[in-house]
């Protein structure tokens, strides 16, 4: 696995987002996934991002852009992301951590 590599998962995950298809979005992270910073309890698994994430991305109004990434070894991604929601735009850095072509860890920040 190359640093480009884990950046494609990232960037398959977040054309996955913007086409609010639920199932290849979860298919982007790990069966034992843990999902930090966008619930007031971490999302682990499959099964508690695909329950977070169902109806998010049934809003039409809901997409994400990233404006810059860092990559650190072989595997972190760092990314500045612009959520936008019903027109409220929310800067986020986001960081993954991404093995075997699945994202393992990822953390937000919300600004």
């Amino acid at each position: 696995m190359t640093a480009l590599a884990a950046l494609q998962t990232v960037t398959a995950q977040v054309d996955a987002f913007n086409a609010h298809d639920l199932e290849a979005f979860v298919a982007t992270y790990a069966d034992d996934a843990v999902v930090t910073g966008v619930a007031d309890a971490p999302l682990v698994g499959r099964e508690a991002i695909r329950a977070f994430y169902a109806g998010r991305l049934d809003n039409p109004l809901l997409s994400c852009s990233i404006d810059a990434t860092a990559l650190f070894g072989d595997r972190w991604v760092v990314a500045r992301e612009n959520v936008v929601n019903d027109g409220v735009s929310t800067e986020t850095i986001a960081t993954f951590d991404v093995h075997g072509g699945l994202i393992r860890r990822a953390s937000m920040l919300k600004a």
